[in-house]
């Protein structure tokens, strides 16, 4: 009987894991495509000296638990990371379909700086208060981030 009990329960929690990972691969590929659409309206229509911020419609949680989420640039290829906080493996990640090295993209990791409508969190946190995607135009570059909306 115990051994049917713990059957019962390892495939519960395997579910449980599959459906968070998938969620946040859900989570990843909505921040990815939104960054995206946001660089593409920023570098074809945008002027110099320019931010677009973006509210994100993210869950509070993920399978009940809390998640962050972070931008990373490594070899010029960008990636939206988010993991659940009490089980680092439990992640899942998606490539921004732009070049990093061609268009200058760096990501802004200032916490807590204060971009007039947002401010800067790196990395962003699942329950804070009304998250955001920032795509900013500084001169050549284009700055990407993850904040909050400043009320």
């Amino acid at each position: 009987m115990s051994i049917l009990i713990f059957a019962i329960y390892r495939v519960g929690t395997l579910q449980s894991v599959d459906i968070s990972k998938r969620q946040l691969q859900e989570i990843t590929d909505y921040v990815a495509q939104n960054f995206y659409d946001m660089i593409q309206t920023a570098v074809n229509f945008s002027s110099p000296n320019t931010i677009i911020i973006k509210e994100l419609n993210i869950p509070i949680s993920v399978g009940g638990n809390g998640y962050t989420i972070s931008l990373s640039n490594a070899s010029g290829s960008l990636k939206v990371m988010a993991w659940v906080d009490t089980e680092p493996l439990i992640a899942a990640q998606s490539l921004l379909p732009v070049n990093g090295t061609s268009i200058k993209i760096r990501i802004n990791v200032n916490e807590g700086s204060d971009l007039g409508g947002a401010i800067v969190r790196a990395p962003l946190h699942s329950g804070s208060s009304i998250p955001v995607a920032f795509v900013q135009i500084d001169g050549e570059k284009v700055v990407i981030g993850l904040g909050t909306k400043k009320v």
